[in-house]
Protein backbone atom coordinates (compact mmCIF):
# COMPACT_ATOMS: atom_id res chain seq x y z
CA UNK A 1 0.00 0.00 0.00
CA UNK A 2 2.93 2.39 0.58
CA UNK A 3 4.45 2.02 -2.41
CA UNK A 4 1.11 2.37 -4.44
CA UNK A 5 0.82 5.84 -2.59
CA UNK A 6 4.40 7.24 -3.40
CA UNK A 7 3.83 5.96 -6.77
CA UNK A 8 0.33 7.91 -6.83
CA UNK A 9 2.24 11.11 -5.57
CA UNK A 10 4.56 11.27 -7.94
CA UNK A 11 1.93 10.94 -10.56
CA UNK A 12 0.58 13.84 -9.44
CA UNK A 13 3.53 15.93 -8.76
CA UNK A 14 4.97 15.22 -12.40
CA UNK A 15 1.55 16.25 -13.81
CA UNK A 16 1.29 19.01 -11.84
CA UNK A 17 4.69 19.70 -13.26
CA UNK A 18 3.70 19.15 -16.74
CA UNK A 19 0.31 21.85 -16.02
CA UNK A 20 3.09 24.58 -14.63
CA UNK A 21 5.11 24.00 -17.87
CA UNK A 22 1.90 24.17 -20.22
CA UNK A 23 0.39 26.91 -18.02
CA UNK A 24 3.72 29.10 -18.47
CA UNK A 25 3.79 28.68 -22.50
CA UNK A 26 0.33 29.88 -23.00
CA UNK A 27 0.76 32.68 -20.89
CA UNK A 28 3.30 34.35 -22.53
CA UNK A 29 4.23 36.23 -25.86
CA UNK A 30 5.17 32.58 -28.09
CA UNK A 31 8.12 35.14 -29.77
CA UNK A 32 9.08 36.95 -27.15
CA UNK A 33 10.40 33.77 -25.35
CA UNK A 34 12.95 31.46 -25.91
CA UNK A 35 13.01 27.79 -24.24
CA UNK A 36 15.54 25.42 -23.21
CA UNK A 37 13.30 21.98 -21.89
CA UNK A 38 15.43 19.78 -19.92
CA UNK A 39 15.04 16.32 -18.35
CA UNK A 40 16.86 14.91 -15.29
CA UNK A 41 16.24 11.10 -14.97
CA UNK A 42 16.68 10.31 -11.59
CA UNK A 43 18.46 6.56 -10.29
CA UNK A 44 14.66 5.23 -10.01
CA UNK A 45 13.91 6.38 -13.53
CA UNK A 46 11.65 8.80 -12.92
CA UNK A 47 12.19 11.99 -14.94
CA UNK A 48 11.76 15.88 -13.74
CA UNK A 49 10.83 18.42 -16.42
CA UNK A 50 12.95 21.45 -16.17
CA UNK A 51 12.16 24.76 -18.11
CA UNK A 52 14.22 27.80 -18.55
CA UNK A 53 12.76 30.64 -20.58
CA UNK A 54 14.53 33.75 -21.91
CA UNK A 55 12.67 36.85 -22.23
CA UNK A 56 14.29 38.85 -25.21
CA UNK A 57 12.67 42.47 -24.34
CA UNK A 58 14.36 41.38 -20.45
CA UNK A 59 11.12 41.94 -18.89
CA UNK A 60 12.61 38.70 -16.59
CA UNK A 61 15.72 39.06 -14.40
CA UNK A 62 18.29 36.58 -13.31
CA UNK A 63 16.16 37.23 -10.09
CA UNK A 64 12.75 35.65 -8.59
CA UNK A 65 9.99 37.23 -10.49
CA UNK A 66 6.54 36.33 -9.98
CA UNK A 67 5.13 35.03 -12.48
CA UNK A 68 8.06 34.11 -14.70
CA UNK A 69 9.33 31.54 -11.89
CA UNK A 70 7.75 28.80 -10.65
CA UNK A 71 8.86 27.43 -7.60
CA UNK A 72 9.18 24.15 -6.05
CA UNK A 73 8.49 23.59 -2.37
CA UNK A 74 8.01 19.27 -2.69
CA UNK A 75 10.75 17.21 -1.31
CA UNK A 76 11.65 13.85 -3.32
CA UNK A 77 14.54 11.00 -2.98
CA UNK A 78 15.72 12.50 -6.04
CA UNK A 79 15.77 15.71 -7.77
CA UNK A 80 17.63 18.68 -9.54
CA UNK A 81 15.58 22.23 -9.85
CA UNK A 82 16.67 25.86 -10.58
CA UNK A 83 18.65 27.75 -7.64
CA UNK A 84 16.92 31.53 -7.37
CA UNK A 85 17.58 33.43 -4.98
CA UNK A 86 17.87 30.29 -2.81
CA UNK A 87 14.80 29.19 -3.90
CA UNK A 88 14.46 25.71 -6.23
CA UNK A 89 12.49 26.34 -9.20
CA UNK A 90 11.30 24.13 -11.80
CA UNK A 91 11.05 27.23 -14.01
CA UNK A 92 13.20 29.83 -14.41
CA UNK A 93 12.47 33.01 -16.57
CA UNK A 94 15.52 35.47 -17.30
CA UNK A 95 16.29 38.18 -19.78
CA UNK A 96 17.57 37.94 -23.06
CA UNK A 97 19.87 35.13 -23.97
CA UNK A 98 23.71 35.56 -23.26
CA UNK A 99 25.88 33.18 -23.48
CA UNK A 100 28.63 34.33 -21.43
CA UNK A 101 26.12 33.43 -17.96
CA UNK A 102 25.64 30.25 -15.90
CA UNK A 103 22.59 29.07 -14.23
CA UNK A 104 23.34 27.04 -11.17
CA UNK A 105 21.57 23.66 -10.46
CA UNK A 106 20.45 22.33 -6.80
CA UNK A 107 20.59 18.88 -6.76
CA UNK A 108 19.46 16.36 -3.82
CA UNK A 109 20.28 12.23 -4.01
CA UNK A 110 19.05 10.65 -1.03
CA UNK A 111 21.40 7.49 -1.88
CA UNK A 112 24.31 7.55 -3.86
CA UNK A 113 23.09 7.00 -7.77
CA UNK A 114 23.20 7.16 -11.80
CA UNK A 115 21.38 10.23 -12.66
CA UNK A 116 21.14 11.87 -16.62
CA UNK A 117 20.57 14.85 -17.81
CA UNK A 118 19.37 15.82 -21.46
CA UNK A 119 18.08 18.27 -23.71
CA UNK A 120 14.34 17.68 -24.58
CA UNK A 121 14.22 20.54 -27.38
CA UNK A 122 15.39 24.14 -27.89
CA UNK A 123 12.58 26.82 -28.76
CA UNK A 124 12.06 29.86 -31.27
CA UNK A 125 16.15 30.21 -31.50
CA UNK A 126 17.61 31.43 -34.78
CA UNK A 127 20.69 30.07 -34.74
CA UNK A 128 21.36 26.70 -32.70
CA UNK A 129 22.92 26.99 -29.39
CA UNK A 130 25.28 24.40 -27.21
CA UNK A 131 24.57 23.20 -24.20
CA UNK A 132 27.03 22.15 -21.41
CA UNK A 133 27.06 20.71 -17.49
CA UNK A 134 29.50 22.93 -15.81
CA UNK A 135 30.38 20.97 -12.66
CA UNK A 136 32.33 23.19 -10.41
CA UNK A 137 34.09 20.58 -7.99
CA UNK A 138 36.23 18.83 -11.23
CA UNK A 139 36.12 21.87 -13.44
CA UNK A 140 35.03 20.04 -16.12
CA UNK A 141 32.16 21.18 -18.76
CA UNK A 142 30.22 18.13 -20.84
CA UNK A 143 28.37 19.03 -24.18
CA UNK A 144 24.64 17.35 -23.78
CA UNK A 145 22.57 18.79 -26.90
CA UNK A 146 23.00 15.43 -28.87
CA UNK A 147 23.98 12.99 -26.07
CA UNK A 148 23.03 13.01 -22.37
CA UNK A 149 25.08 13.98 -19.67
CA UNK A 150 25.66 10.68 -17.05
CA UNK A 151 27.04 10.82 -13.96
CA UNK A 152 27.25 8.98 -10.75
CA UNK A 153 26.36 11.72 -7.81
CA UNK A 154 27.15 10.77 -3.97
CA UNK A 155 24.14 10.88 -1.58
CA UNK A 156 23.61 14.50 -0.31
CA UNK A 157 22.82 18.14 -1.70
CA UNK A 158 24.41 19.83 -4.15
CA UNK A 159 24.49 23.20 -4.43
CA UNK A 160 26.93 25.40 -5.97
CA UNK A 161 28.05 22.35 -7.80
CA UNK A 162 26.36 22.03 -11.26
CA UNK A 163 25.70 24.56 -13.76
CA UNK A 164 24.16 25.04 -17.05
CA UNK A 165 26.41 27.14 -19.36
CA UNK A 166 26.39 28.01 -22.74
CA UNK A 167 29.85 27.66 -23.90
CA UNK A 168 32.97 25.63 -23.09
CA UNK A 169 35.71 27.96 -21.03
CA UNK A 170 37.33 25.70 -19.72
CA UNK A 171 40.96 26.63 -21.39
CA UNK A 172 40.22 30.45 -20.13
CA UNK A 173 39.10 30.03 -16.82
CA UNK A 174 36.43 32.71 -17.04
CA UNK A 175 33.82 30.93 -15.54
CA UNK A 176 36.34 29.91 -12.44
CA UNK A 177 36.74 33.50 -11.90
CA UNK A 178 33.11 34.45 -12.07
CA UNK A 179 32.35 31.81 -9.21
CA UNK A 180 35.52 33.59 -7.43
CA UNK A 181 37.01 30.19 -7.29
CA UNK A 182 40.60 30.35 -5.39
CA UNK A 183 42.83 27.72 -6.92
CA UNK A 184 46.22 27.65 -6.69
CA UNK A 185 49.21 27.98 -8.84
CA UNK A 186 50.33 24.37 -9.83
CA UNK A 187 53.53 25.70 -11.17
CA UNK A 188 55.21 24.66 -7.88
CA UNK A 189 52.95 21.99 -7.30
CA UNK A 190 53.51 18.32 -8.64
CA UNK A 191 50.75 15.83 -8.87
CA UNK A 192 52.01 12.73 -10.78
CA UNK A 193 50.43 9.21 -11.17
CA UNK A 194 53.14 6.18 -10.96
CA UNK A 195 51.57 3.57 -12.93
CA UNK A 196 54.25 0.51 -12.07
CA UNK A 197 53.18 1.44 -8.59
CA UNK A 198 49.65 2.61 -8.73
CA UNK A 199 50.53 5.64 -6.64
CA UNK A 200 49.45 8.94 -6.90
CA UNK A 201 52.10 11.74 -5.79
CA UNK A 202 51.32 14.95 -4.44
CA UNK A 203 54.46 17.16 -3.75
CA UNK A 204 53.87 20.97 -3.08
CA UNK A 205 57.21 22.05 -2.44
CA UNK A 206 56.36 23.01 1.23
CA UNK A 207 54.05 26.14 -0.48
CA UNK A 208 51.48 24.59 1.57
CA UNK A 209 49.76 22.10 3.82
CA UNK A 210 47.62 19.30 2.42
CA UNK A 211 44.74 18.89 3.99
CA UNK A 212 42.44 16.54 1.78
CA UNK A 213 42.63 14.86 -1.22
CA UNK A 214 40.47 13.59 -3.40
CA UNK A 215 40.20 11.41 -6.79
CA UNK A 216 37.79 11.35 -9.25
CA UNK A 217 37.19 9.49 -12.34
CA UNK A 218 36.16 11.20 -15.64
CA UNK A 219 32.60 11.25 -14.44
CA UNK A 220 32.64 12.32 -11.34
CA UNK A 221 32.52 9.02 -9.52
CA UNK A 222 34.82 9.50 -6.31
CA UNK A 223 38.13 6.53 -6.50
CA UNK A 224 39.15 8.08 -3.29
CA UNK A 225 38.59 10.13 -0.49
CA UNK A 226 41.53 11.48 2.28
CA UNK A 227 41.01 13.59 4.90
CA UNK A 228 43.44 15.14 7.77
CA UNK A 229 46.50 14.68 5.39
CA UNK A 230 48.38 17.46 7.30
CA UNK A 231 51.74 16.99 5.08
CA UNK A 232 53.24 19.01 2.36
CA UNK A 233 54.00 15.65 0.16
CA UNK A 234 52.32 12.50 0.02
CA UNK A 235 51.96 9.07 -2.03
CA UNK A 236 48.93 7.08 -2.15
CA UNK A 237 47.80 4.12 -3.36
CA UNK A 238 45.48 4.35 -6.30
CA UNK A 239 43.62 1.88 -8.14
CA UNK A 240 43.22 2.92 -11.99
CA UNK A 241 39.85 1.00 -12.00
CA UNK A 242 39.15 0.81 -15.75
CA UNK A 243 39.64 4.71 -15.81
CA UNK A 244 41.68 6.22 -17.96
CA UNK A 245 41.84 9.53 -16.73
CA UNK A 246 41.24 10.87 -12.99
CA UNK A 247 40.77 14.27 -11.93
CA UNK A 248 42.59 15.14 -8.13
CA UNK A 249 41.15 17.69 -6.28
CA UNK A 250 43.29 19.05 -3.43
CA UNK A 251 42.49 21.03 -0.22
CA UNK A 252 44.73 23.21 1.65
CA UNK A 253 44.20 24.07 5.67
CA UNK A 254 43.19 27.59 4.31
CA UNK A 255 40.57 26.29 2.49
CA UNK A 256 41.90 27.03 -0.87
CA UNK A 257 41.67 23.92 -4.00
CA UNK A 258 44.24 22.72 -6.93
CA UNK A 259 42.17 20.75 -9.32
CA UNK A 260 44.37 18.53 -12.06
CA UNK A 261 43.62 16.04 -14.82
CA UNK A 262 46.01 13.24 -14.79
CA UNK A 263 46.26 10.05 -16.53
CA UNK A 264 45.47 6.55 -15.16
CA UNK A 265 47.20 4.39 -17.14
Amino acid sequence: MTKKIHLYLLCVFFSLSSILTNAYNTSTTSGNIQRVRIDFTMPDGYVRHLLLAFTKDNSATDGYDYGYDAQNKDAYPYDLNWMVDDLRCVIQGVGAFDNTKIYPFWMFMSKDGDIKISLEALENFDAPIDLFIYDALLNTYTKFNDTAYTSQVKQGTHKDRYYLAFKDNSASGEIAKTLSTDDINIQNTRISYFKNTQELYVNTNNSFIIKSIHVYNILGKELLSINHVNASNIKIPVSANQSKYGIVRVETEEGRHLTKKIGLY
